[in-house]
């Protein structure tokens, strides 16, 4: 049960950051109180390690202490050919998650590291919290655990979505200073969902930056794991079905689930198969206003990874996701491609990761 369940609060750092020179407004990312939520469960992990390009800005956990662990960049202002993708991770896990996605971005549309950002919140992850059923590992995911092997052993470490909500806006200043680019895509998984949305709700001037958001099996509308938990375990406050931090997220009658200038598109089960969306929650992670994809059966890890569902999330951001200096002036007809061919761009190695 530990390791489905999704947690919340942690201790509060002291954090003020200042603006990226590339966005519009200023924006102070700064720590949530979380006063008052339930502990059990807030376990952190240790730090998880960083294979960010050598001149990318190192940021610290706000409430860990440590170096922000991830993936992402080659060199700043380095050429940008698509609108950088920032990638959010689930609960228990890290930016390894991402591995197998972002080999299929530069595979099957040519992305590259420069325009491919991953953050480990809340440190190392648990290699088999974010293990699909069906999707096979890829070479880059056996280097992470060869190189990471406590990764292995390292379960029942939970996250929260306001604990994390400093580290990804911070993050996200970041890709935008590094790459020059304010517009950017946001595609979050689990945990990541609730609280990529969190933090654009927080932060309205980055989320006037975010040009696609694809959201895949998100707690949007509250997860069956967190049921009769919601006072008890760390974080099913925020994402147990009914609670007032979802009915704030959301709007009265759905009205702030989706909002312009962002294009928004959800990924999920539908039916049965994820276990995090039982019965009466099958269509949670679905929000008013999105590009709402099911795939029947899907179990939660295969529908971030599995190659239907990344061509279909890939598609839509180069459809509707691409603007500013690195926008794809070919993403529809590329777009295109995609859909007709369904390709499966799980071989070879990602390019441009340092020691990988």
């Amino acid at each position: 049960m530990a390791r489905i369940l999704l947690a919340l609060a942690l201790p509060l750092a002291v954090l003020v950051v200042t603006a990226s020179p590339a966005a519009a407004d200023p924006v102070v990312c700064s720590p949530l109180d979380t006063t008052g939520q339930p502990t059990p469960g807030n376990n952190p992990g240790p730090p998880a390690p960083a294979y960010f390009a050598a001149d990318f800005p190192p940021l610290d956990d706000a409430t860990l202490g440590y170096p922000i662990g991830g993936f992402g960049g080659v060199a700043t202002r380095a050429p940008l050919h698509h609108t950088p993708v920032i990638f959010v991770h689930g609960n228990q896990a890290d930016a390894q998650n991402w591995l197998s996605v972002m080999l299929q971005f530069q595979n099957d549309a040519g992305y590259s590291m420069q325009e491919m950002y991953a953050l480990s919140y809340n440190g190392l992850g648990n290699y088999y919290a974010g293990l699909p059923v069906v999707t096979p590992p890829t070479q880059d995911d056996t280097a992470y655990v060869d190189q990471n092997p406590s990764a292995l052993a390292n379960g029942g470490h939970g996250a929260a979505d306001d604990d994390n909500v400093a580290d990804l806006c911070r993050f996200i200043q970041a890709v935008q200073t590094f790459t020059g680019s304010r517009q950017v895509d946001i595609v979050a998984h689990s945990l990541g969902v609730t609280l990529a949305r969190r933090t654009m709700q927080l932060y309205p001037a980055l989320a006037k930056d975010v040009v696609g958001f694809v959201g895949i099996a998100g707690a949007n509308h509250g997860t069956t794991v967190c049921r009769g938990l919601e006072s008890s375990y760390y974080g099913c406050n925020e994402i147990a079905p009914g609670t007032p931090w979802l009915d704030a997220l959301n709007g009265p009658g759905g009205s702030d689930e989706t909002y312009g200038p962002t294009h928004w598109q959800t990924i999920f089960n539908g039916l049965e198969g994820d276990p995090f969306f039982v019965g009466p929650d099958a269509s949670s992670p679905q929000l008013a206003g999105a590009d709402n994809r099911t795939f029947p059966g899907a179990y939660h890890n295969d529908l971030r990874v599995g190659p239907r569902e990344v061509d279909t999330y890939l598609s839509f951001l180069l459809r509707n996701g691409q603007a500013g200096p690195g926008a794809d002036r070919n993403g529809a007809a590329e777009a295109g491609v995609i859909d007709a061919t369904q390709p499966v761009g799980l071989f070879g190695r990602l390019q441009g990761i340092p020691t990988f």
